[in-house]
């Protein structure tokens, strides 16, 4: 039966003052219920007030999936609600909505860090955003933010700009968009890189806040958020990465030293309200005849191994010369545990099964 529309319909309105004023000239007698800019809002609104339509915006983005997967839930909810696009007049079908292939089904912001400099904290921030970028066909983002230092640049083969520093002039007006012009596209797996500066005294041109804004603007621009940070555990800039992360990624390896300065990373991330649950603790460069074995590493910093990246020298010193990450290369042990590691992370993404084969015979065990 086709949808008929009522009399002095209850609209709701998904974006801006534009597409209000653009709904009160079509449908003049309607009652608007409201005007929010947040589809989560907007979601919380529909369940407590009775509305007739809702009326979207075409470029206001939800978090973690698509505007036509968000529809679909929605109507799925709602079924009785007409909703469509500013400026169209066809109601969305929900079904069709629902059979677009979902481009992430999670959304997270995980930080790669460790106190301990050295540890492959790069190559696992690298590794992971891009397979995840393939999985999720571009949904996904990777920020340089250890910006004294950064080489996520290197490890991808990228180009000098733009960095993170052109930005800056224009960060307070940028809306999430908006951050295109300043990244960088990894074409192999699509991922989304913000370059960390290129010039050491340029690095001071960046502070906490320029850090908080751009972390908001990129949660909003793609469902998964990967940031490499700097090993200082005293600094303002990796204590906002912290605090802005669903999910932490803690590096260790075998080494004395890094194990020593892990475990008083754990209690201080302990002491500020770190919940547990977020951090993933991984060990990299994982040899099995080290003196220090995966078992005494879980018992001497009292937590469980998430994942151990075995030690493959030759395939990272080629990973990082051809500036292309190991997941991007056929059947190895180290691609595969990265591959198994992406889905311990995330495991609402769909990470392909030609991937987990590959290294279904020699992969390492996930703890």
């Amino acid at each position: 039966m086709a949808y008929q529309m009522r009399d002095k319909t209850s609209i709701l309105i998904a974006g801006n003052h534009g597409t209000e004023e653009a709904v009160r000239r079509e449908q003049p007698d309607a009652r608007l219920v409201g005007v929010l800019q947040d589809l989560a809002l907007v979601e919380y609104v529909a369940a407590e007030v009775p509305i007739d339509e809702l009326v979207i915006d075409p470029n206001i983005s939800p978090r973690g999936e698509t505007l036509e997967q968000w529809i679909g839930r929605f109507n799925n909810v709602y079924p009785d609600v007409y909703v469509r696009i500013a400026g169209q007049s066809k109601r969305l079908d929900w079904q069709e909505a629902d059979n677009i292939p979902a481009r992430v089904v999670t959304s997270q912001t995980i930080v790669v860090w460790s106190p301990k400099g050295g540890v492959g904290k790069t190559f696992l921030a690298t590794n992971l955003a891009c397979a995840t970028a393939m999985i999720t066909k571009g949904n996904s983002a990777l920020l340089d933010l250890d910006i004294y230092s950064g080489d996520v640049s290197t490890y991808l083969d990228l180009a000098d700009e733009p960095t993170i520093t052109q930005m800056l002039p224009a960060l307070m007006s940028l809306r999430p968009d908006g951050l295109d012009k300043y990244v960088q596209r990894h074409a192999p797996s699509g991922l989304s890189v913000i370059c960390g500066p290129q010039r050491l005294e340029l690095s001071n041109l960046v502070n906490v806040e320029h850090i908080k804004n751009i972390i908001g603007l990129a949660e909003k621009r793609w469902g998964l958020v990967y940031i490499d940070t700097s090993p200082d555990i005293s600094s303002d800039i990796v204590g906002e990465c912290i605090e802005a992360a669903s999910t932490l990624i803690l590096v260790t390896t075998q080494d004395v030293c890094a194990l020593k300065q892990v475990k008083t990373a754990l209690g201080i991330l302990k002491k500020i309200g770190i919940s547990d649950t977020s951090i993933f603790l991984v060990l990299n460069r994982c040899v099995e005849d080290s003196p220090i074995p995966k078992r005494k590493v879980e018992e001497y910093l009292d937590k469980r191994l998430v994942a151990a990246i075995p030690d493959d020298r030759k395939t990272v010193e080629k990973s990082i010369f051809q500036g292309k990450p190991v997941v991007l290369f056929g059947k190895t042990e180290i691609s595969a545990s990265l591959w198994d590691l992406v889905s311990a992370i995330s495991p609402g993404l769909p990470v392909p099964e030609r991937e987990k084969k590959q290294g279904k015979s020699k992969r390492r065990r996930l703890w």
